[in-house]
């Protein structure tokens, strides 16, 4: 019986839509946790697979010595794929020429993601390679072919092995970023390593061992080989590892996504919990009837639970069809737009959604459920009765604990949960006192004006209490939407800083100093827009105020000897690339001290990450070697660097008395369109020595990731964007009850409609104003955070959202406001009352 009578009032609540909010509440939670984690997911395995590119692998194992053989079984064991690569420096000769070139040996299958590209003539049209060289073949880097006058076919002598050059190497997927790499590349065949005799006991080498596969096998391999690895001999990384430039942008999307993800989760909630207060409301005279007919308190529980669960199946099943869709929709999009196939979402998003949609309608329904079983069969006689109020604990206990588990659940980050959901408490509180103290303020402001204006601001004052937290559903869910927007634009313009269509996409090296002045003028007579050049000296770092750095600290010594360790300071372990100039470099920015004019006393200027790493500041002294000259400078600034510009920067910059004296190379960058690629052969060749870095692919697969990020980014505000207008429309909907019963008394005292419909209106976009003004600082103080402590960019503000905010608050909260209760404001005073019986 009592099933019956639970699907009835199932059907009448639909036919009447008083569970219209509650139903789209839920479709909406389950919809955008499916489509975002099914989406994301697939997302991120398409770019971690792209981007793995950069690696030639997924993952990476570097080591100072050849790695076990073990080692290699087992991860072919676990169904990985593995090559071998092994990198280090030599002389390669060709007749009377000779010049220090990168030699990289690789074995087959190299390499494991991404491709190889080779042209038949240096600077020509180039194709994917096929294969690798052959033995005796080698393929070259185009600057080595100016460098050593050659010609295909051509041999070079590296070791003791002579090899036939038969490709010219324009891309190799792992050539990493660096542009200080200024030697050319060669590469030979695994096979031909051992024959060259080149890998002695001591030599500098790194071997490096290659891995693809599925995840899962990958995570197993990691969990069994990162017991064994030292940290003084091996690195272990993957493409989230690196300090490329897409290595950051890839870390600052997936961390935009998720932080927008959690945001459209709880305000999705949101809309849930004040559905739900408003459904339970409805029913108390339900309640209270069945109550008077005989009806026991075990029988009403069971037909509204039953009642909620069939709602709430009915929901999450349409929530998971459109989820569904929406994301089968956009990864169609994003697969046509960039011809490219993502990879199958796991099942974990599935659960995800239908988890939430269950936990959103169970936990933000326990309490008004409770409470609605509890009404009083006298309340037929007495509609004040509304039950006890003791339990309110439970509601916010149970609240609080469904969004921090929802957090949970979406971001499995224990610290990131936590930090959220004690800022959000945190400005919920602070949001409800700057509310009510907006409302208290703007009474005496609205009794100076008009009558429509007068009933508005009696009515805030009325409903105080109840304003202040429509007021807090109102600024939450502006301020959300503000800060996405203002996440959005503030990534996509620092991606846009870093990738400008004129960005370099060619580097010089190796420029000699008597070659400076003619190839700048070879620039401008060929019309070819090039950047600063940069004198480069090779120096050490040696000491830091008199103690001697160590350039080589193992790990047992760093724990064992903390004593001295704070006296001497680990060095660099290398030579570095030293630079000095007048004028402060693009993309850096002085935070302490001060830059240095023209014809200065000797000092430098450090980057702020490695004065951290260094422990040194302002006025400590650096003593550098160069080529065996001893010397020492203070230091006077410290510079923030972006070092995902993609344009050169330094350590370590000197002013130019210091180091103007020492012999220099000169680096430089220029802009190069592709239609006039085949110019460079002719415009380099009356300058053998100089070595061109081509970074045209490297900046082609950046643009495809952050192209494909922001379409994800515009998809996730979409949900978020919809999220907040239905919690706005929730809270609208939960006040229309009681503007029923004041619209009743105002029309039998005589009031026209024209007025309470100005006083409707004016009561809204008031209260949006405030919100919008609210949210808005909320903002701001939410971004300075997220943007210096979270995604790694300069603070700025946002003095548009200012104006933005309120204004938005306004017209949005007040055109709803005002449709909501548009059909109440049109009916007659009987029609009314008859609604109220």
């Amino acid at each position: 019986m009592w099933h019956k009578l639970s699907w009835r009032l199932l059907k009448h609540e639909l036919r009447r839509g008083e569970l219209t909010i509650m139903a789209a509440a839920i479709v909406l939670s389950v919809t955008a946790v499916l489509s975002l984690a099914l989406f994301t997911d697939r997302l991120q395995a398409g770019l971690s697979e792209r981007s793995a590119e950069f690696l030639a692998a997924d993952r990476v194992l570097s080591s100072r010595r050849e790695v076990s053989e073990d080692w290699i079984a087992r991860a072919q064991a676990e169904g990985l794929q593995t090559a071998q690569r092994v990198v280090f420096n030599s002389m390669a000769f060709a007749g009377e020429q000779l010049a220090l070139v990168d030699v990289k040996a690789v074995s087959d299958g190299y390499p494991l993601r991404g491709e190889l590209r080779v042209a038949e003539q240096p600077y020509a049209q180039d194709q994917v390679a096929q294969g690798l060289p052959a033995p005796g073949e080698a393929w070259v880097a185009a600057a080595l072919f100016q460098e050593l006058q050659l010609e295909i076919g051509d041999t070079i002598e590296i070791g003791d092995s002579a090899f036939s050059v038969e490709k010219v190497l324009t891309y190799e997927p792992d050539v990493g970023f660096s542009v200080f790499t200024d030697s050319p590349n060669v590469l030979i065949n695994y096979s031909e390593l051992a024959a060259t005799g080149l890998i002695q006991p001591g030599s500098r080498v790194r071997f490096n061992i290659l891995y693809a596969g599925e995840p899962a096998a990958l995570a197993t391999y990691e969990e069994w080989l990162t017991p064994q690895l030292n940290d003084d001999t091996h690195n272990w990384r993957s493409i989230e590892d690196g300090d490329s430039p897409l290595a950051r942008s890839l870390q600052r999307a997936e961390r935009f996504m998720l932080l927008a993800s959690l945001l459209g989760v709880v305000l999705a909630a949101t809309a849930v919990a004040v559905a739900a207060q408003r459904y339970c409301q409805r029913n108390y005279d339900v309640v209270a009837i069945f109550k008077t007919l005989g009806a026991q308190r075990a029988q009403i529980q069971k037909i509204f639970i039953l009642h909620l669960l069939l709602l709430t199946s009915f929901s999450i099943a349409v929530g998971v069809a459109l989820g569904w869709l929406i994301q089968s929709q956009v990864v169609d999009l994003v697969a046509r737009y960039f011809d490219v196939n993502l990879p199958a979402a796991s099942g974990r998003g599935y659960l995800l959604a239908i988890g939430t949609g269950l936990v959103s309608a169970v936990m933000f329904t326990l309490y008004p459920l409770l409470r609605l079983v509890g009404i009083p069969p006298l309340r037929v006689l007495n509609r004040q009765l509304t039950g006890t109020d003791r339990l309110r604990w439970l509601h916010w206990v149970a609240s609080g604990g469904t969004i921090y588990l929802l957090l949970w659940l979406y971001s499995q980050q224990w610290l990131l949960s936590t930090a959220l959901f004690a800022g959000g408490a945190l400005a919920a509180v602070i949001l409800l006192l700057v509310g009510r103290l907006f409302i208290r303020a703007s009474r005496q402001a609205g009794m100076q004006a008009g009558s429509a204006w007068r009933l508005a601001m009696a009515g805030l004052q009325r409903r105080a209490q109840a304003n202040s937290v429509q007021m807090l559903s109102f600024s939450t869910a502006i301020m959300l939407l503000l800060l996405v927007l203002a996440l959005r634009h503030e990534l996509l313009a620092d991606w846009q800083r870093q990738l400008p269509d004129d960005a370099p996409n060619y580097f010089l090296i190796n420029v000699a100093e008597d070659d400076v002045d003619a190839l700048k003028q070879r620039f401008a007579e060929r019309n070819v827009a090039a950047n600063d050049m940069y004198p480069i000296v090779p120096g050490r770092m040696t000491a830091v105020n008199g103690v001697p750095v160590v350039d080589e600290v193992s790990k047992e010594e760093r724990e064992s000897d903390a004593e001295v360790q704070s006296e001497q300071r680990e060095g660099f372990g290398r030579e570095l690339s030293l630079t000095w100039r007048d004028t402060l470099p693009p993309n850096n920015e002085i935070i302490a001290g001060e830059w240095w004019g023209v014809n200065a006393a000797p000092q430098v200027s450090i980057e702020s990450e490695v004065a951290e790493r260094m422990r040194v500041g302002l006025g400590d002294e650096l003593e550098f070697n160069i080529g065996g000259e001893v010397f020492s400078v203070p230091i006077t600034s410290i510079r923030e660097v972006n070092w995902g510009s993609l344009q050169p920067n330094f350590f370590m910059i000197f002013n130019t008395s210091t180091l103007e004296d020492f012999p220099a190379s000169y680096i430089s960058s220029f802009n190069l369109p592709e239609e006039r690629k085949s110019e460079l052969y002719e415009l380099f060749k009356p300058f053998p020595q100089v070595s061109l870095i081509d970074l045209d692919a490297i900046m082609d697969q950046l643009r495809e990731v952050i192209e494909q990020v922001s379409i994800a980014i515009l998809f996730v505000l979409i949900l978020v964007i919809v999220a907040g207008i239905l919690v706005l429309l929730a809270q609208v909907q939960a006040s229309l009850e009681e503007r029923e019963k004041e619209l009743v008394i105002l029309r039998t005292l005589g009031a026209p409609a024209k007025l309470l419909s100005r006083a409707v209106t004016y009561e809204f976009v008031i209260l949006g104003a405030i919100s919008g003004l609210i949210a808005t600082l909320a903002m701001e103080v939410s971004l300075y955070i997220l943007q210096t402590q979270v995604f790694e960019l300069g603070a700025t503000f946002h003095w548009r959202f200012w104006l933005v905010g309120p204004i938005a608050g306004a017209v949005i909260v007040g055109i709803m406001g005002r449709l909501a209760c548009g059909r109440l404001i049109r009916r007659n005073t009987a029609q009314l009352i008859r609604r109220l019986a």
